[in-house]
């Protein structure tokens, strides 16, 4: 009898449990949603922290990198423009020191131009009133001097040369001996001859075929015929010219000094 009497409560039991039993799977999801879900939710916000502590380590990098280059190429920069500052320095003084050498040779070239004038006028002079030796090659040089004088395009400095080298030539006429021949005037006839220069001293003929001898008269420009004891010596002075003969003294007539 006991065991029927349970019975009632048994099967109350049962349907409470039924009933306690059916939401379980609902609360089970909810669990997937409150805890899974999150986790989850987590992980994915860790790998996409992480990713960008990834993508932000390697963006630091390169930002370092391209600091530090620019860091060398700024200190190259500026050394380059310390290096173009000095050239310019340099370069700028150079400027102002050959513009002074300009204004300095234009305040030469002012002077020095009426020096050259009278240089020029003194070889002229030279020309006209010394022996008449080498007339033609002379007076050539002396022509291309005064071409240059009247040239405006012509530098001063060219004309000194010029000038200063013919009067050098001129010079050095006076320390030379020389042997030629040439066509003179004699007694009105036009006679070959041998032509001995003694230096700016005196010149002398011999005719060719020895007989006959002079010198140039520079007071009279004009030749005068020597008497013939001068023949040997002259013949002498034309072998000694020529290098036909080694040097010796002779005694030839020089004629006297005379005031112009």
């Amino acid at each position: 009898m006991d065991k029927n009497r349970n019975l009632p409560y048994l099967a109350v039991l049962i349907c409470v449990l039924t009933v306690l039993a059916r939401p379980w799977p609902v609360r089970a999801g909810n669990v997937e949603k409150q805890i899974e879900a999150p986790v989850h939710k987590a992980v994915q916000i860790e790998q996409t922290t992480q990713a960008a502590k990834s993508q932000w380590r390697d963006e630091r990098e390169k930002k370092t990198k391209l600091f530090e280059d620019l860091e060398t190429q700024i200190k190259a920069l500026e050394a380059q423009s310390a290096r173009q500052t000095d050239q310019k320095k340099a370069l700028t003084a150079r400027v102002d020191q050959k513009r002074q050498q300009l204004s300095d040779i234009a305040q030469i070239s002012a002077q020095i131009s009426p020096f050259l004038d009278q240089l020029l006028e003194q070889v002229q002079d030279i020309f006209h009133r010394d022996l008449p030796f080498l007339q033609e090659e002379r007076a050539k040089r002396l022509g291309a001097i005064e071409a240059l004088a009247y040239d405006p395009k012509v530098p001063v400095s060219e004309r000194f040369r010029k000038i200063m080298e013919a009067l050098m030539v001129e010079a050095e006429y006076g320390q030379t001996v020389e042997v030629y021949q040439q066509t003179i005037d004699l007694s009105g006839q036009d006679t070959l001859v041998n032509i001995f220069r003694l230096g700016r001293l005196s010149l002398f003929y011999q005719t060719l075929d020895k007989q006959q001898c002079g010198a140039y008269n520079i007071a009279q420009k004009n030749w005068e015929p020597l008497e013939n004891n001068y023949l040997k010596d002259i013949q002498e002075a034309v072998d000694m010219g020529s290098k036909r003969k080694p040097v010796e003294i002779l005694d030839l007539p020089l004629g006297r000094i005379a005031v112009q």
